[in-house]
């Protein structure tokens, strides 16, 4: 057992090292996994603690152990949220994106944001692996319609919004057969008891917003997250995502998930054939 242990981080890494008056430790790497410690030489601690010049082994064995750790976090980093995916647009404005993008950017994923989706348009953002979208009013959401073909280039297309304090978060749409944003308006509309107010309220709803309650954020922000980090990991997870719409209603702080299914357009014949 460690007796009288000495505790230094490692420079430049998320690890940290114990150490008994022994000399016998162990190196404990960010993500939470211990390594037994090869031979440590005397000085060590001080070393990386930068209170001692230390020896050249100490030195050498420094920099080796701080070599490795790095080298094992960026292991991890890939496990995470590997580099071919890292590409990602963010579209919307507000706490939530912000925090999405927060997120986003410490976990090494190059984020351009763009304040709607006609910004977007306008800049031919090319390459992007993920496009995720957030909209504060419906209003923001009139222009997803014409997002929806970005699965058939290639890009992932991630939605979420909110009416009033309630949050959505679409399945996201990896390929052009799964649900598009118009796919979900339609199903909720069907399922609704009453359609038409819902329509009615949607098409009226103020333009601004109070910000969201600080757990609803919190809420909606990891489903994003959630969602995102599956389809960069591709994880057996994002097959689930891919139909599910999720809902979140703060006033009763309960969160729904409901199945989605994409459905070829609708015919429309041509008015002029109707009349003959």
């Amino acid at each position: 057992m460690l007796t009288e242990l000495k505790l230094t981080e490692v420079p430049d890494t998320g690890a940290s090292i114990l150490l008994d008056h022994a000399g016998a430790g162990v190196a404990r790497t960010a993500s939470g996994r211990f390594l037994r410690l090869q031979s440590p030489p005397p000085r060590l601690v001080g070393t990386l603690a930068g209170t001692d010049e230390g020896t050249t082994q100490s030195r050498e064995h420094a920099a080796d152990l701080s070599a490795e750790l790095q080298a094992r976090e960026a292991a991890d980093a890939q496990i995470r949220w590997p580099a071919r995916r890292r590409q990602v647009v963010l579209i919307g404005t507000g706490e939530v994106p912000d925090d999405v993008a927060a997120a986003l950017q410490q976990w090494e994923v190059c984020v351009t944001r763009h304040r709607n989706a006609d910004e977007f348009d306008a800049a031919r953002d090319q390459g992007s692996d993920l496009v995720i979208a957030y909209a504060a009013v419906p209003a923001d959401r009139d222009a997803w319609a014409g997002l929806d073909r970005l699965p058939k280039a290639g890009t992932a297309w991630l939605r979420a919004y909110r009416e009033g304090e309630i949050c959505f978060v679409d399945p996201v749409s990896v390929t052009e057969d799964d649900p598009t944003s118009e796919h979900v308006r339609r199903r909720r509309l069907a399922a609704s008891l009453v359609p038409e107010e819902l329509a009615a309220w949607q098409a009226a709803a103020p333009t601004s917003n109070a910000p969201l309650p600080v757990a609803a954020r919190a809420w909606c922000v990891a489903r994003i997250l959630s969602v995102a980090a599956a389809w960069a990991q591709d994880t057996p997870e994002v097959e689930r995502y891919r139909r599910t719409l999720w809902k979140l209603v703060p006033a009763t702080g309960t969160k729904s998930e409901h199945p989605v299914i994409a459905y070829p357009t609708p015919y429309a014949p041509d008015a002029r054939a109707t009349r003959r």
